[in-house]
């Protein structure tokens, strides 16, 4: 038994639904186009990231980020072959779920956004406007490429 004036209802929720969809999607896929090339931190980021860098992470992997056999560097060949493909947000988690060592997720979430900002700008890729945001969602739509596009 079919109820009058609900199938033509049905037809234009799941019509209104297809659009919401292909709107999200196609916001997503724009989203997902950003790169570390694109300037994602500022330069007063970088320079925040340097000083929690220095009191946080240089013990281990040294002032110039280039490790001491143990800690693995964090710029150049060794940067491109852990990170490239792989998300900022990638790079963010890792990083606050492990360091620094002996007191994981200790500092705070824009501490961590600070000296992710840091290890870009000593890598090469340009700053920008806008810092590095906060939210793993946000920094998971940041792409590491080794080469600009």
């Amino acid at each position: 038994m079919r109820v009058r004036g609900t199938n033509g209802r049905a037809k234009g929720l799941l019509a209104a639904a297809a659009a919401i969809a292909i709107i999200i999607a196609s916001g997503a896929a724009g989203a997902q186009d950003k790169t570390v090339w694109d300037g994602v931190y500022t330069e007063e980021q970088a320079t925040r990231g340097e000083t929690a860098y220095e009191q946080e992470c240089a013990t281990c992997h040294l002032a110039d980020l280039l490790g001491d056999g143990i800690a693995p560097a964090l710029t150049g060949a060794a940067f491109d072959f852990r990170w490239s493909d792989l998300s900022v947000g990638d790079m963010y988690v890792a990083i606050r779920a492990t360091m620094p060592q002996g007191a994981p997720a200790s500092l705070s979430p824009q501490g961590y956004s600070d000296i992710v900002a840091y290890m870009l700008q000593r890598n090469d890729f340009p700053a920008g406007d806008m810092e590095l945001p906060t939210e793993e969602e946000a920094l998971n739509m940041i792409t590491i490429t080794s080469q600009a596009p």
